[in-house]
């Protein structure tokens, strides 16, 4: 299947921008996310200790699927029950979350109004000055703030486009969203395969395509193939 086969999502501003802020909020600090996924993939590829799961693995990339993306869905497998509380409190009641956002957003906004003249002189200079105190920049502060918000939103468009609160079942979604994207298929031997070596709870349901999670693979593009 080529590329322009491939069914592309649009419309996921969210997940992008939350995406986008992830990649630039890393790079103030030096971590390039390029090098991340790499090394991602094939440390993941490694943990992969039945030779059934690394054929699915390398199936799954044969057919389209992005290692580093696929690496990365695996890393918030092994992640998910230790994460699975603070998911929890970012799905919970609506007014929580919106409380949350509104007083991220009057700190980020009153850091600006402030000392504005500073973020906007602010260069790399001043930020490995800044690290060598062991602060964070304003500007840095500020871009903090508002990636967390976007997080949040983040989280609240996953639970409403899934329907489900657990973090282990939208990770799920997330996987099968996106091989169904890549490669037209949901390679159902090949997601339980993986999703069983990784978790020990194969994935038993179809999920529906064409959601939130299919964005946040897609957001993926900007920095890796696939």
């Amino acid at each position: 299947m080529t590329d322009t086969e491939k069914p592309e999502p649009n419309g996921y501003e969210v997940e992008r921008a939350f995406w986008n802020t992830f990649r630039e909020s890393r790079q103030a600090t030096g971590i390039n996310m390029d090098q991340v996924l790499a090394e991602w993939a094939s440390e993941e590829a490694q943990k992969l200790t039945s030779p059934g799961a690394r054929e699915d693995f390398d199936e799954l990339c044969a057919d389209g699927c992005s290692p580093q993306v696929l690496a990365a869905i695996a890393a918030v497998f092994r992640y998910s029950p230790r994460s699975q509380r603070f998911w929890a409190m970012l799905v919970g009641p609506p007014e929580d979350r919106q409380k949350t956002k509104r007083i991220l957003e009057n700190a980020a906004a009153t850091l600006e109004d402030i000392f504005g003249a500073f973020i906007a002189a602010d260069d790399e200079k001043d930020r490995a000055q800044f690290a060598k105190l062991g602060r964070i920049p304003l500007s840095r502060l500020v871009a903090e703030l508002r990636f967390h918000i976007r997080f949040i939103n983040l989280a609240e468009s996953l639970a409403v486009d899934t329907e489900v609160h657990s973090f282990g079942e939208v990770s799920k979604y997330i996987l099968s969203s996106y091989v169904k994207r890549r490669t037209g298929r949901f390679h159902d031997r090949n997601v339980s395969g993986l999703i069983g070596e990784i978790t020990a709870s194969p994935i038993t349901t179809r999920w529906p395509i064409g959601c939130g999670a299919i964005g946040i693979t897609s957001a993926f593009k900007s920095t890796s193939p696939g």
